[in-house]
């Protein structure tokens, strides 16, 4: 059994979705006066030349006062035949897009997504890219430093995990020895690829024991949200385990509009059992997701998640606020 469910009782208001439009860990005793904090997800921000979305959304994160952000890979557009030097020019343009949020001090945690693990000696480049003061947590797994990683933040825990070391998979044993030691109320899961499919069809189901075993993780560590990518929109889906309990539910929030095509199929029809997999909220525009933590004390703690999407007034862009998708309570005793 691991420490968090040893030191938290965890309750949960159920979730509430609506689609309409309208690093320095510190402990919850520490941070009582200054519980309510930011942070964003996005993913797939393919930067290459001209690359305007990601660029867009920039101050917008500021605005937001985010305390750091999760990039659910595929930073940029890289792939197949992209030589290192290709990947390395494409990796210095989005360092040059992000450099405002490097400078006001914002936490900046990527994950590699497909495209980067496409390209030839992409390792070398990535830990080229991420070194020195950009360098990520150095605690991941044999084999997988400064890819897989995790961190402390406030009252959260943040686990991102590379699926390419071995490839639409995740390093279970190392995840599980994460998950036991954490100690603080939340606890937020990220990576590039989809357990559950909605579009692409090559994702952590190509392994369903292996995928099934890494939610039962989660379920018992008390995550309540895994971030990810690989598809170009934005989907919340509930991941009903069937034992009849909704408050244990994960939902898989999918938020990859962060500069690629947009992808205008999905269908979950992937490799599911023995869960039931129940859509949500379905978006297929530009955005990113904001996720406050807020509450009256250190005992109420609540979690809000909304979906921050692109559009026209006249000829300016903006990236406006719909109504909250996920809503939850948690209370520590």
């Amino acid at each position: 059994m691991n420490k968090l469910k040893s030191l938290l009782l965890l309750l949960f208001v159920p979730f509430v979705f609506a689609c309409e439009k309208d690093s320095t860990s510190t402990s919850v005793e520490e941070n009582d006066t200054d519980i309510s904090w930011k942070f964003a997800v996005v993913g797939d921000t393919h930067v290459t030349n001209n690359s305007d979305t990601i660029k867009e959304m920039i101050p917008y994160f500021i605005e937001d006062g985010i305390d750091l952000i999760l990039v659910c890979g595929d930073l940029v557009q890289g792939g197949k035949k992209t030589s290192s030097a290709e990947l390395e020019a494409e990796l210095n343009m989005w360092m040059e897009v992000f450099t405002p949020l490097y400078e006001k001090g914002i936490g900046i945690y990527p994950v590699r997504g497909n495209h980067e693990d496409d390209a030839r000696d992409n390792i070398a480049v990535w830990n080229k890219i991420f070194t020195s003061a950009k360098a990520l947590p150095q605690n991941g797994p044999e084999g997988e430093i400064n890819l897989s990683y995790s961190f402390e933040h406030k009252n959260a825990m943040f686990i991102g995990l590379d699926q390419y070391v071995n490839i639409h998979k995740v390093n279970q044993n190392w995840l599980n020895q994460e998950l036991a030691a954490n100690e603080q109320a939340h606890v937020f899961v990220f990576g590039h690829e989809a357990a559950f499919k909605v579009f692409h069809s090559d994702c952590l189901d190509d392994f369903p024991t292996e995928r099934n075993a890494f939610w039962n993780s989660l379920i018992e560590a008390g995550v309540k949200t895994y971030f990810c990518g690989h598809d170009h929109f934005f989907d919340a889906t509930q991941i009903d385990d069937g034992d009849g309990n909704v408050e244990n539910d994960i939902y898989q929030c999918l938020v990859g509009g962060g500069g690629g095509w947009l992808m205008p199929k999905y269908k979950y029809n992937g490799e599911n059992d023995p869960y039931t997999v129940t859509p949500k909220c379905h978006r297929e525009e530009h955005g990113y997701a904001l996720v406050e933590i807020s509450g009256e004390s250190a005992l109420d703690l609540d979690v809000s998640i909304t979906w921050k999407e692109r559009t026209m007034e006249g000829t300016s862009v903006k990236y406006e606020t719909t109504s909250a998708i996920i809503e939850y309570k948690q209370v520590r005793n």
